[in-house]
Formats: C-alpha cells, structure tokens, sequence
C-alpha cells in the first residue's frame, strides 16, 4: 500500500518560490505539489510550465480552505507574511515561512501564539545556516579552534534583487516590502550572530540610502554587542559590485574566516617567537564551495516535517532575528544604541 503523500500549498509563485521552495518539495517522493496560490498570472505561468501543480488559485485563502494542505509555503511580499502564516496554520497547517516572519513583534508573536494554539510547526528560512561553510565555521567554533570569540564581522552584499533575480520590483516598495537592505539581507547576519557567536544585546546601527533611487535603505552598517565580551557589525546592501562576502570572526586563540566568494572556511594562528616575530599558521576547514544553501535547507525542511521532527531555524529564531533588525531600524532613526529588551 502507498505511502499517503504529504500534500503541500504555495502562497506566492515568484522567485524564492520557484528557486527554493518548489523544487525542494519536488525532490522528495513523500510530497505532492497540491496547490498554489498567486493573484499574479504570469507567475503562475512560470510555474506551470516546470512544477505540475494539481490547481491553481488566486488567492491563498481559497487554496487553504478548499485543498486543506499539510504543509503551507509563504513565499509573498513581506506585508503577507503574517497573515497568511496565522490563516495556514489556523487551518490545520505546517508552515515553512521566508523571512522576514513579520513587519512587527506584535504580528511575529501572533504566528508564534497561532502555532502553539494550534500544535503546529513553523520553519524559518535562514537558508545561510544550511551553507556549507557556515556548517564548518559552526563545528569548528563547537571545538574550540579558535577560543572564545571577542570581535566578528558580517558582509552580505550584492547588486539589489531587481532587476535580476526578483521577478517584479516588490522588493523597493515601502508598502509592500516594509524595509531595504537591512529587512532583507542584514537580517540573515543577525542570525548567524545568534547562531555562531551569541545573543545580542544592544545595538548602534545606521540604514541609509546612499545610490538607488528608492525609498528604501540600501545599504546599514550595525554595531552589535554580544554580553560584554564580545562585539562586532554588520555590513549589508544592495549596491555592491563586489568585495568581500562572508563571516569573519576573532578567538582569544585564532581567526575564523569564511570567505563565500573563496569557498574556503580557514582557521589562522599566530604563533610569536623568542625574537619577537610571529609565524602565522592557517588550518583549511574546507575548500571547495558549498552545495547550493536553498537546497540544503529544503532537503532539511521535508526531511523533518515528514518525520515529525521539531523545526529548525523555529519561530523564535525568526523573532529574535526580527527583534534585531526593529532594534537595528530604531537605533537609525533616534541616533542611539538601543538595548534588546526581551
């Protein structure tokens, strides 16, 4: 007797849908792409011609109800992410949700509250956590190479998501989008802070529009303080033509660096002589790239909501993520740290 499949719902055919989610649960035989739902019909044409869904919808709402899915990707301008999230799992749903979870603490703590009411999972897409590289970084911080980290640095930069990569310029509106650069990518560095170094508590940030002609930020340099032992910022924007792309962090005992443009994560030692001179030693952790992060995350997400296993990056992930970057905007705004209250 066949395996009864997990059916899945998209909500949102542009392109994070059709680079991540929708191949991710195509790969997996335990799946069936149900439904999606888009109001955009040339996003549904896109789709139609690579992924055989079983019906098509313009809004996520009827999908929901009528084809009681599963499992329910958001994959929709940033404004939506809340609602549907909440509605999907009201209605019996898993959901796997992009980040940003929401535009306010107020609307995360509602999918958080839906999800616990409701005894359903919600997976966040940090996809960076499932990169390779960040892999390496992770276990070799877990076994000491580089002693206790005092000072870090993350960059994550490049041309803007449209045009190019984004199927529509959604990703400038204010409405729609809700924030720039800091909302989209810096967001992912202040993960893998959480996740690598440690939670932070305060923060002295700038967001600044310095070259497109958008109402949105394009570029934020934020100081981020770990405890009191530890600090380091974060360099993000949509105006970059190249330059260093990665994760640098500083150990009582060494220096970490994983440089994606490289494909290389090493670990470097200074070792000081009698005389004075120091002789630098660098361990490579790994060469060679990483398999793409969008496919190891959705390899990862159908693996465990077809196990039952818990979520990870979870809903609380997603909120201190959010957390941060509000903090981030705020301290913009006023001229000043601001400590993260939780």
């Amino acid at each position: 007797m066949n395996k009864k499949k997990i059916k899945v719902g998209v909500a949102g055919g542009g392109a994070i849908a059709q680079a991540s989610h929708i191949p991710g649960y195509a790969a997996n035989p335990n799946f069936e792409l149900t439904a999606i739902a888009d109001p955009c019909a040339e996003s549904l044409a896109q789709v139609r011609a690579k992924w055989p869904f079983k019906k098509e919808y313009s809004d996520y709402r009827e999908m929901i109800e009528t084809e009681k899915p599963d499992v329910v990707s958001v994959c929709t301008p940033n404004k939506f992410h809340a609602d549907i999230a909440i509605f999907a799992l009201e209605h019996g749903a898993d959901v796997v949700l992009e980040k940003p979870i929401a535009l306010s603490m107020k609307d995360g703590e509602a999918i958080k509250a839906a999800a616990e009411r409701n005894g359903k999972r919600i997976f966040v897409c940090f996809s960076h956590r499932f990169n390779d590289m960040i892999a390496a970084a992770e276990k070799a911080l877990k076994a000491d190479k580089i002693g206790e980290p005092y000072m870090f640095r993350v960059r994550f930069a490049h041309g803007g998501p449209w045009p190019g990569w984004a199927k529509t310029d959604w990703f400038y509106s204010p409405e729609l989008a809700g924030g720039g650069a800091l909302l989209d990518m810096a967001v992912h560095a202040f993960d893998l802070v959480r996740h690598l170094v440690g939670e932070v508590t305060a923060v002295s940030a700038k967001a600044a529009t310095l070259r497109k002609d958008i109402a949105l930020d394009d570029n934020i340099v934020a100081l981020l303080e770990v405890g009191k032992r530890c600090m380091g910022y974060v360099d993000a924007g949509w105006t970059s033509r190249g330059g260093f792309s990665g994760v640098e962090i500083m150990g009582d005992n060494g220096f970490l660096l994983v440089d994606y443009a490289k494909g290389k994560v090493s670990a470097t030692y200074g070792v000081t002589s009698p005389d004075g001179s120091i002789t630098m030693n660098e361990d490579i952790i790994l060469e060679g790239g990483s398999r793409p992060h969008w496919g190891n995350q959705m390899a990862e997400f159908t693996r465990k909501l077809a196990d039952g296993s818990a979520p990870y990056p979870n809903i609380d992930d997603g909120l201190e993520a959010l957390r941060i970057t509000l903090a981030c905007y705020e301290s913009s705004r006023e001229g000043k740290r601001i400590a993260i209250k939780r």
